[in-house]
């Protein structure tokens, strides 16, 4: 337990990080590494670590960037991302490409809740289905650039997570057979 919050503080404080360097020196909108490293905490240490993962992140990185009226539909977002991570085990068949689809179910789940929170807070658009319409619209180009930094962002971190996860959850057993938790 004290190694998964651990772990969980320092996923968080590189989230923020690289929240935090994306924004301001690559500055390609929505090109993130929170999203993917949400679902993975959730997929390495449990829903309920994922999900207080994803806070903390964006609660750290809030502190220097800032947030807009919708935060609310962001940070609610996020921990849910977390949580959805745990529908993945890390030690399943195929799981990068599990964790890759369910990103990307991730991005599109992010991307409809924060444009309507947009929609419905921002005073930018007519209260209407055409004035949501033109609203995700509008978001299209931010949907792409989440897309991609998930391909990216996904197989880097889970194999990264697969590494140190083997090396910190579990010990060689007696027979060098099975591997047992700690």
């Amino acid at each position: 337990m004290n190694k998964k919050i651990i772990i969980a503080i320092l996923i968080a404080l590189l989230g923020a990080s690289l929240r935090i360097f994306l924004n301001e020196k690559v500055a390609i909108p929505n090109f993130e590494a929170v999203t993917s490293l949400s679902l993975l905490a959730g997929s390495f240490l449990g829903g309920i670590f994922g999900a207080i993962t994803s806070l903390l992140m964006i609660f750290f990185s809030d502190i220097y960037l800032g947030n807009t009226q919708i935060y609310l539909f962001t940070w609610s977002a996020f921990l849910l991302i977390g949580i959805f991570g745990s529908l993945i085990k890390n030690n399943s068949r195929h799981y990068i490409l599990k964790a890759s689809g369910l990103g990307l179910g991730s991005v599109l789940f992010f991307y409809l809740w924060t444009n309507f929170g947009w929609w419905l807070l921002s005073g930018m658009y007519e209260m209407s289905f055409l004035g949501l319409i033109k609203c995700y619209i509008a978001g299209l180009a931010f949907l792409k650039n989440q897309m991609i930094s998930i391909l990216i962002f996904i197989p880097v971190f889970s194999q990264i997570f697969s590494f140190f996860s083997q090396k910190l959850f579990y010990r060689k057993s007696e027979t060098k057979a099975v591997k047992q938790p700690l």
